[in-house]
């Protein structure tokens, strides 16, 4: 089967081929018809500094079961569905103790095949397949990143009465807003840096207070130790800075893929003092794509806040410049196989 696919190559070179996909289904995968991925900020770093050689891109994604493959009980053509980025074997010794959030072994789509989700179709194992219905495919394309920003939340275990400080109002930080709100935080303040007009906006329509500024955090010091949970979606060159946020007792939970020099100092004797907690998340294997789908289908999640671009895959250099030079306007940029679309604006 002759299709497109899109292949990455740092720095920032992007190109779409027409590829031969093999006709034999690997056994226990199944034939994805790619209907929306969207760019992930790693796919932004990978662009950066991260991909020596060409290589296929492209994880958030939605599409429909087009053939199965053998051993793929209980799916069916036709199916629409997302793609788990990673998934526990439910057979090793950790998740038979009940810790599968620790075991990422199952298998994945990030090498079944020649291509992933910029693609027109593309192999994905069946264990980590899961449907959806009463969505758009961009709108089913956020529950990757969703499932990233839930993990944060709840790494950040917010309690009923707390203040919420998210840094970064990226796609994740965003998404993270709504999650906070319902966890229970009396307060949610989004700190971004003003050239982030279109991110600060949608983080205001999500309900949360919003600051941009170009000043380090330290600097505000109408801002320190006031917030009970601070979630870190920014560079983690930022946390010393943000530690300076955190109340006595408080939390921070950060996410550091892609994010430059993971090294990082702060004042140890101060950090034990006001008995405060570092928590990382890392949302492998993907364990909550039922609820975050959930939240997009009922409105916890508004995709048309999050989703501000959509274009097709032919132009996705074009995508990717979009991402890299255009953070102002840009929230979320979701690509679409289809080149006959209409509008590259909205979700």
């Amino acid at each position: 089967m002759l299709i497109r696919t899109a292949y990455l190559k740092s720095p920032w070179q992007c190109t779409l081929r027409t590829i031969d996909l093999p006709n034999e289904i690997p056994e226990g995968h199944v034939l994805i018809r790619v209907e929306a991925c969207g760019i992930c900020g790693t796919d932004l770093s990978n662009a950066a500094e991260g991909t020596a050689d060409w290589q296929p891109f492209g994880h958030e994604i939605a599409g429909v079961i087009h053939e199965l493959g053998s051993n793929c009980e209980g799916l069916n053509v036709g199916d629409r569905v997302v793609l788990e980025s990673a998934g526990f074997c439910g057979r090793c010794d950790l998740c038979r103790k009940g810790r599968v959030d620790l075991c990422n072994k199952a298998p994945h789509f990030w090498h079944a095949g020649p291509s992933m989700g910029f693609s027109e179709y593309m192999f994905a194992p069946a264990c980590g397949v899961v449907r959806y219905e009463g969505l758009t495919p961009e709108a089913a394309s956020l529950a990757e990143p969703a499932g990233v920003a839930l993990d944060m939340v709840k790494t950040a275990d917010i309690q009923h009465g707390d203040r919420v400080c998210v840094i970064g109002p990226g796609p994740i930080g965003l998404m993270a807003i709504p999650m906070a709100l319902r966890s229970g935080a009396v307060k949610v303040v989004c700190i971004g840096r003003t050239r982030n007009q279109a991110r600060l906006e949608a983080a205001a329509r999500l309900g949360a207070e919003v600051l941009a500024t170009d000043l380090s955090l330290i600097e505000h010091d109408e801002l320190h130790r006031q917030f009970d949970r601070v979630l870190v979606t920014a560079p983690v060159s930022i946390i010393p800075e943000a530690i300076s946020l955190l109340a006595y007792g408080g939390i921070i939970s950060y996410i550091g893929i892609g994010a430059g020099s993971g090294t990082i100092q702060f004042d140890a004797n101060d950090f034990h003092y006001r008995k405060l907690q570092l928590r990382s998340s890392f949302a492998s294997p993907a364990l909550y794509y039922p609820i975050v789908l959930n939240m997009l289908k009922n409105g916890t999640i508004p995709s048309d806040i999050i989703i501000s671009h959509r274009l097709p895959l032919k132009d996705i250099q074009e995508a990717m410049t979009l991402c890299k030079e255009d953070k102002g306007q840009i929230v979320k940029v979701v690509v679409v196989p289809e080149t006959d679309m209409k509008s590259n604006k909205g979700g």
